[in-house]
């Protein structure tokens, strides 16, 4: 039986997922990490039918290296670890077994370049600039505009995301960033971006306008095809995700096709193919339908994959892995025939995760198809980051108001001990 190997840069539920994926196939999985902690060790030996360890799973050249030795002739690589599928992709070059070049990832995993990209093809996007300075904050605001977004350059999860009015604020946001980020367990950011210091030079946008949508894009031998249509219709203050509708509530079928074909033109602009993305969208009241944020080479985080199969019948990681194999496509189920509600949770203040409780009184609220909690004790929880700690998939609810209900009812009953780190 031939072997694909999963690339990991640090544990997580997807494994799990990705390796039942593969295994599906009729190929076994085996997982190239890092050197591993006798205990983790042992978990994910439960899980994987073998390792291959390296120094550092960035490094390309080594990756390869160590698949090459294990097997002259494997069936692919996956991964679905943010930080890394460039390099894993670049892997599969020296191995001769690449489904999309490195190059593309190199390129969707910088926001600005994206933007570049996106502009260069046509399609609408928001005025954006470089800040790498606080001294350049007057300077970016005019060209960009207030209010604007400032985010990191190259990050994922909301992660250290702000919001600004003013150009005091900007000088703020930038302070913040770069206090902030140096600190991070995240390696991305100790890493250049093409040229870019990741911890100094941050993005800024335009604010866009309207509602927040989200849409799974499987593209296999050029052809873009868009899995369905997420709403977010439950977004806090500081534009952390606290539910999400599919399909959405009250949404034309105009409307729909408008939200396909931007992400489709967006996916196959970028250069995109033989692999997925996910993609964040907002219909801006001037714009349209404009990309805010692209995940390639991976499908949607948390238990949105959970969310999808439930409203479509279709399984993202599933279909991620047959991408990345090159194995034929998944069959597909049917999905329910009412709107599914993904109700998001997250940990208070900063520490290492003690316990989580109260999933098992969530799981019993007669709305409640499903609890999946996807973050482990030990585990480092952070206000800066968006981390969907406790994820409740729902239906039965009427609308928007019934859903946010539910939600503060599931809210009263979780609880996260978290410790000082």
């Amino acid at each position: 039986m031939n072997t694909a190997f999963v690339v990991c840069e640090t544990s997580g539920q997807w494994i799990a997922d990705v390796v039942a994926a593969v295994r599906a196939t009729g190929l076994r999985a085996e997982l190239v990490t890092e050197p591993l902690e006798p205990a983790e060790l042992a978990r994910l030996a439960e899980v994987v039918d073998g390792f291959v360890v390296v120094a550092d799973v960035r490094d390309a050249e080594a990756v390869a290296a160590a698949i090459r030795a294990r097997t002259p002739l494997p069936a692919g690589l996956v991964t679905a670890a943010e930080g890394i599928i460039a390099s894993v992709a670049r892997a599969a070059e020296l191995l001769g077994v690449a489904r999309c070049p490195a190059s593309v990832f190199t390129v969707t995993h910088n926001k600005f370049a994206v933007r570049q990209a996106l502009a260069a093809a046509g399609l609408p996007g928001p005025r954006c600039a470089l800040i790498s300075a606080e001294s350049e904050a007057a300077s970016v605001a005019s060209e960009v505009g207030l209010p604007a977004i400032v985010k990191p350059v190259n990050g994922a999860a909301s992660n250290l995301v702000r919001t600004v009015s003013t150009v005091d604020e900007l000088t703020a946001a930038y302070r913040l960033l770069a206090e902030r980020l140096p600190h991070s367990e995240d390696a991305r950011y100790h890493r250049l971006v093409g040229s870019i210091d990741p911890l100094k030079v941050f993005l800024v946008e335009g604010l866009l306008r309207g509602p927040e949508y989200a849409v799974d894009v499987l593209v296999r031998d050029g052809v873009a095809e868009p899995v369905a249509v997420v709403e977010k219709p439950l977004i806090d203050e500081r534009k952390f995700e606290l539910g999400m509708v599919c399909p959405p509530l009250e949404l034309s079928e105009m409307d729909t096709e408008r939200l396909f074909a931007a992400a489709t033109a967006a996916a196959l602009a970028l250069g995109l193919d033989n692999t997925c993305a996910h993609l964040e969208l907002i219909d801006d009241a001037e714009l349209g339908p404009t990309i805010v944020e692209v995940n390639a080479g991976r499908p949607a985080g948390g238990a949105q994959p959970v969310l999808l199969k439930l409203a479509t019948g279709i399984d993202v990681i599933a279909e991620a892995v047959s991408l990345a194999l090159g194995t034929p496509p998944p069959k597909r189920g049917v999905g329910l025939p009412v709107p599914v509600g993904y109700l998001i949770f997250y940990a208070e203040g900063t520490g290492r995760l003690v316990r989580v409780e109260g999933t098992d009184e969530v799981a019993d609220l007669p709305e409640v198809l499903e609890v999946v909690t996807i973050v482990r004790p030990g585990q480092l929880l952070t206000d800066d980051q968006e981390i969907y700690a406790v994820n409740v998939l729902a239906a039965g609810f009427a609308d928007t108001e019934d859903l946010a209900a539910l939600h503060a009812e599931a809210a009263k009953l979780i609880r996260f001990e978290l410790e000082e780190s």
